[in-house]
C-alpha cells in the first residue's frame, strides 16, 4: 500500500468514525431542565393557566434543552395524577404526558409492549411509564388540554423509561410506543439526565 493509499484509507476511517459517533449521540437523550418563573414561560401559553384552569397541586414551570432545541413544560398534580404539558418556544402545545402504571394499560396493548421487551432484552425494569397525548388540535390548544384533564381522550401513545439488560450489559433508555403498543423508537439516556427523567 502506497503512502497516498494509506492517507485515503485513514481518511475514510476518520469519516466513518465521525459519522458513527454523531449517529450515536443523535440517539442519546441528554435533556436538562431548569425551573423558571411564570413570566418566563411563552406568552402565548400563559392564558391556558388562567381563571379557567382547574385547581391543581404543585404547578411548576420549566425550560428544557437537549442540545438541539428548547421547549417549555408545566408540571402539576391533578386528581391524583401527575401531568406534564410541553410547549415549543412559540407557546404551541406539543403534547401532554400523564404518569401511569401497567395496571392502567389495556391488556392487549400491554401485551404488545411486553412482547417487544421479551424479544429484544433478557431483563427489563420499568422506571417510569407515561401516557402520551400528541396535540392533534387545529384550534385552541386550551380545548385539547381540558379534554385530556377530563380524561375525554382515550387514544394515547406511551413513553417508557426502562432499565434493560442484554448479554450482561445494562442500559437506561427511553422507549416510545404507539396507541396499539407497537414499538416506535428508543434512545439511551445519559447519566446526567437520570434525575430529570424521573419526573
Amino acid at each position: 500500500m502506497t503512502v497516498l493509499d494509506m492517507i485515503r484509507f485513514n481518511r475514510h476511517i476518520i469519516i466513518f468514525t465521525f459519522l458513527s459517533v454523531s449517529l450515536a449521540f443523535g440517539q442519546t437523550k441528554n435533556e436538562k431542565e431548569e425551573r423558571i418563573l411564570f413570566n418566563e414561560f411563552p406568552e402565548k401559553a400563559r392564558p391556558y393557566f388562567g381563571s379557567e384552569f382547574p385547581k391543581v397541586k404543585s404547578l411548576k414551570f420549566y425550560k428544557e434543552t437537549d442540545g438541539e432545541k428548547a421547549s417549555f413544560e408545566a408540571k402539576f398534580k391533578f386528581k391524583k395524577r401527575y401531568f406534564s404539558l410541553e410547549f415549543d418556544t412559540s407557546g404551541k402545545l406539543e403534547d401532554i404526558e400523564v404518569i401511569t402504571k401497567t395496571k392502567h394499560i389495556e391488556a392487549s396493548v400491554l401485551n404488545h409492549i411486553s412482547k417487544y421487551f421479551d424479544e429484544y432484552y433478557d431483563k427489563v425494569r420499568f422506571i417510569k411509564i407515561q401516557k402520551q397525548y400528541k396535540n392533534d388540535s387545529t384550534g385552541n390548544d386550551g380545548n385539547f388540554i381540558r379534554r385530556v384533564l377530563r380524561n375525554n381522550i382515550k387514544n394515547s401513545g406511551f413513553e417508557i423509561i426502562a432499565e434493560t439488560s442484554k448479554s450482561g450489559s445494562q442500559t437506561l433508555s427511553e422507549f416510545t410506543f404507539n396507541p396499539d403498543g407497537q414499538f416506535v423508537a428508543s434512545r439511551a439516556i445519559l447519566p446526567s439526565s437520570y434525575e430529570y427523567v424521573l419526573y
